[in-house]
This record gives structure tokens, sequence and C-alpha cells, in this order.
């Protein structure tokens, strides 16, 4: 671009408008980055739409890259793939079902005792307020309002309940259903995805998808190595104080690491209430605390500090991720945010290491 400036169509001077060869490129830029954010937010909320049927496919295709070598192995043994991918189907989803069964049973069987619990626990609210002159009148005047108003609105939260519960089973079925194929036919999807990654060549796309695969697998390795710590620290805690269903928590712990947030939520409360309810409330302070140290200090150093070895990027990068992705897209973000991170450099790595060999 010259230093005469912009003239128009005609090419009269009188029109001449000086902009600066850099601003001019920078003005360009801007325009290109705006384009870009607009597309993403498009693309964005348009996946949002679909998200039914998008989540169930993110999710069998991480559990298929996850469990493919099993399937592999029993093939290898003499399976054919439809009897491999349906053992190793069915072993998941018995290991889920028992992990929600022990979890709802231990719950059940000390149902008494936990309801024995709270109630000693709110008269010792109440009389921990009424001896700082607290009325424990006006505190049920406002329990009572609070449970009116939920009674009024509890058309709609049931309406509203059902419905999520609906479209949680409907997102089950089609979930298992593609993982089944993503297991069963694994090489199959991977060869053709690799060779329609638009034109590059099938050997490069066949190294992405690698590069995919491998972070998946390192950031899951890291969080089960990770996860078996921090579930038999609580266990420990529990045998030591003499609380019953260790073990339980321990499986549930360990299974419900998988999910980010909302797993620690889960396996803490299912402990807290198991102690309370077969203990008391001195002991269920105590496992809280021990939950809380060991899921959000222990595990959250040691799941940085390995994920980050593991997928060879710097924890703070690993952090934000997490935290952008749980943001953006909720557990899902969350859980897949790290490994997206490292294979979109382990892919651009690998772009230029083909570029240059091709030179």
């Amino acid at each position: 671009m010259s230093d005469r400036g912009f003239l128009p169509p005609n090419g009269d001077e009188r029109w001449r408008v000086r902009v600066p060869p850099s601003l001019a490129r920078w003005g360009l830029s801007a325009w290109l980055v705006l384009g870009l954010i607009a597309l993403t937010v498009v693309v964005y909320f348009g996946l949002a739409q679909i998200s039914s049927l998008l989540i169930p496919l993110v999710v069998a295709i991480v559990i298929g890259m996850l469990f493919s070598p099993v399937v592999d192995r029993l093939t290898h043994a003499g399976l054919p793939p439809f009897a491999a991918a349906s053992l190793v189907l069915v072993g998941l989803i018995a290991v889920t079902a028992l992990s929600i069964f022990l979890a709802v049973k231990g719950i059940y069987d000390q149902r008494d005792l936990i309801v024995e619990q709270f109630s000693s626990g709110w008269d010792m609210i109440q009389a921990w307020l009424a001896e700082r002159g607290i009325s424990v009148n006006n505190v049920n005047q406002a329990v009572e309002t609070l449970s009116t108003g939920a009674t009024s609105g509890a058309g709609g939260f049931i309406q509203a309940g059902l419905s999520s519960v609906f479209s949680f089973i409907v997102g089950v079925l089609i979930g298992v259903f593609l993982l089944f194929y993503v297991l069963k036919d694994w090489h199959i999807i991977r060869d053709w995805v690799a060779g329609h990654l638009g034109n590059i060549p099938p050997d490069l796309g066949a190294g992405i998808i690698n590069d995919a695969t491998r972070a998946i697998r390192s950031y899951f390795a890291g969080l089960a190595i990770t996860a078996a710590p921090v579930a038999i620290i609580i266990g420990l805690a529990m045998l030591i104080l003499d609380i019953p269903l260790a073990f339980t928590v321990i499986l549930v712990t360990f299974v419900t690491s998988f999910i980010p947030y909302l797993g620690a939520i889960v396996s803490g409360a299912f402990a807290v209430l198991v102690a309370l309810g077969a203990a008391g409330v001195r002991e269920a302070i105590i496992i809280l605390i021990v939950v809380l140290v060991a899921q959000n200090v222990v595990q959250t150093l040691m799941l940085t500090k390995v994920t980050s070895d593991k997928l060879r990027i710097h924890p703070i990068v690993n952090l934000g991720s997490t935290v952008i992705g749980a943001t953006l897209a909720g557990v899902i973000g969350a859980t897949l945010s790290a490994p997206a991170v490292a294979t979109a450099m382990s892919v651009s790595r690998r772009i230029s290491q083909y570029r240059n060999s091709s030179e």
C-alpha cells in the first residue's frame, strides 16, 4: 500500500484519505478477529441446540478412546468384534450400576440414623440460638414461609425435574448406543476421520487422531492415578473413626472422581451422610474436613502436576483451560479442556514438523 492513501474509484485527489499503512493493517486484522469471534459465537450457539445429541456423542468417543485397547485385546484373544464390544460395554455398565447401587443402599440403610442425627443437630442449633438471645420462633416462621413458597412452586419444580430426568435417560440411551458402535468400529471410525480432516495427507490426519487419543488417555490415566490415593485417604479416615461402609465410600469416591466437580460433591456428600448417620455430628465434621482437604488440596495439586507432566503443558495453562472449559461447556468442557489444549499443541508441532520434512 502506497503512502498516498486511499483514493475513490474516479481518482479525485480532493477526496484523498490518508491512512497510514500500519493502521490499515491493524484495521484489517481487527475485522478478521471480529469475524472469527462472530463465527465462534454462531458455532457455539448452534452446537448448544443439538447438545442432546452432541454430548452423548462426545462422551461415547472419549470412552471409546479409553477402552478400545481392551476391545483390541479381546479380539486378539479370539472374540469377534461384536462380542468384545458387548463385553466391554456390559462391564462398564455393571461398574457404574454397582457404584450407584452401593451409594444408594448405604444411605438407605442409614436413613433412620441420618434423620435422627439431623433432628439432634437441629435441636443443638436451636439451643445455641436461644443462648444468644435469638428467637427460635422467628427462625421457625422463616422456615415455614420458605416451605410454603416451595410448596406453591412444587408443581413447576416437579415438572422441570421430570423433564430433566427424561432428557437424561434419553441421553444415556443414545450414549450407550453410540458407545457400542464406537467400541466395535473404533479403527474404522478413526481411519475415516483421519482421511477426512480437510486437504491434508492421510498420514498427517492419522497422526493428528493419534495425538488426540494419546492426550485423552494420558489425562484420564493421570486422573486415575490421583483419584486412588484420595479415595484411600477418605476410606482410612473412616476406618480410623470406626465408621462403616469405608470400602463403599472408597469405590464411590474413585468412580465419581472421573466426573469433575459434580463427582466430588456426590462422593463427599455420601461420605459425610454415612458418617453422620453411623457415628454422629463430630465424626461427620471430621470426615467433611478430610474430604475437603483431600479433594480440593491433595487431588488438585496432584492432578495438576501429573496431568501437566503427561500432557506436557504448564500447570497454569492446565488450570486456566479447565476453568474456561467449565464456563463454556460445563462438566464436559472441564473434563476435556486440558486434553484439547494438549492436542492443539501436539497438532501444531506435528504440522510444523511435517512441513519442515516436506521442504
